[in-house]
């Protein structure tokens, strides 16, 4: 596989829909999701001259074989659910903060902010940040109230007032699509030169306007391989555990077929896990759910099925069946799983970095 970097610079108010609106308030998410990425490229497909029942069509962006992963600010990551920072002075210490520890590997005992001058209880630190120069990454955003109109006075109809949440101008969001080898050729060539695009919502208004350009790729490198990690976490937490960390939303089914809110080593065996050497449920879990919405395009135009989608960050703790150590495969840990990989749903590193080297962050002058 391929892997191209993309970016989508904000020209306009961009709202990008968690769902149905709750009320007179409709709230926007904070990454492109990768299905969005993908309907937009495959019009810039079309409007090339290029034609829906096309095999190379067919096999960027229907096929599943092509990953449009989401698109996240500054190639940012989402922190994980697990981590916490002061309460009165949250944040990373190169952001002027108190730093950032991580709870899944801790045992129990209460947490406090290490500041020494400080001392204060801990609480929830969410958001995004960026993994290379520990920071936070913020999404601007703001309130657009507007109303509807009447259609035979032709003025505000009563009763009809709505706001958005909507991601302001100028902001650049990173976005990674993994394409197989022999037809990586045909997505470059979509993407050699800047293009303008419309996402989201209220096009029709002059919302949701980028401009979408090549870039290299927002890949995070990793210190130790799979292998090393494991070590250390195994170490830190006194015996074999597995660390499950998601780096996008992610859609899980159980034997039954039915969403659920938790993976299980049987999800992770394409990154080389075997699920009989780990136990089925995590010793350990931050995770949170939301319901992913969405409609089908040409020439069907209907909604989809709900889903019950695993929020990115969600992180989960195994533990191994026997006290020996266990195999652990070759490879980064970073790779898919779950459904719907080819909307960027699904992608998941194993012993993921954070959950140890945020205290290293907190030491650091």
């Amino acid at each position: 596989m391929n892997t191209i970097g993309l970016s989508l610079t904000t020209q306009s108010p961009v709202l990008l829909s968690h769902g149905p609106p709750a009320h007179h308030l409709t709230e926007t998410m904070e990454a492109v999701p990768g299905n969005t990425v993908r309907g937009m490229l495959a019009y810039r497909y079309m409007e090339q001259g290029g034609s829906a029942e096309d095999e190379v069509f067919h096999r960027l962006f229907l096929s599943g074989e092509t990953r449009f992963g989401f698109a996240r600010i500054n190639g940012s990551q989402s922190l994980p659910l697990s981590a916490r920072s002061c309460k009165y002075d949250p944040g990373f210490r190169r952001d002027g903060g108190h730093g950032v520890i991580d709870l899944l590997l801790s045992h129990e005992g209460e947490r406090r902010c290490t500041e020494r001058i400080c001392q204060q209880s801990i609480d929830y630190f969410e958001g995004s940040w960026n993994p290379a120069e520990a920071k936070a990454e913020r999404v601007a955003k703001r309130l657009v109230t507007r109303t509807a109109i009447d259609p035979v006075l032709g003025s505000s109809a009563s009763g009809q007032l709505y706001t958005q949440e909507v991601i302001e101008e100028g902001q650049v969001f990173h976005a990674i699509i993994e394409v197989p080898q022999d037809i990586a050729g045909e997505m470059e060539a979509l993407i050699s030169t800047p293009f303008g695009a419309a996402i989201g919502t209220g096009k029709s208004r002059g919302q949701g306007w980028v401009e979408v350009q090549r870039t290299e790729p927002p890949i995070y490198s990793l210190r130790l391989s799979m292998r090393e990690r494991f070590e250390e976490f195994s170490r830190s937490w006194g015996s074999s555990v597995l660390a499950v960390t998601l780096l996008s939303d992610a859609i899980f089914r159980d034997d039954y077929l039915r969403d659920c809110t938790a993976p299980t080593p049987r999800h992770l065996q394409p990154l080389g896990i075997d699920p009989e050497v780990w136990h089925s449920n995590p010793i350990r879990a931050f995770a949170a759910s939301r319901m992913v919405f969405g409609f089908d395009g040409v020439p069907f135009c209907l909604p989809r099925m709900p889903r019950l989608a695993v929020v990115a960050g969600s992180a989960f703790l195994f533990q191994a069946r026997s006290p020996s150590l266990p195999a652990i495969p070759d490879g980064s840990g970073q790779g898919w799983v779950g459904d719907k990989n080819g909307e960027g749903y699904g992608h998941v590193l194993l012993w993921h970095p954070f959950h140890l080297e945020p205290e290293k962050e907190e030491k650091h002058e």
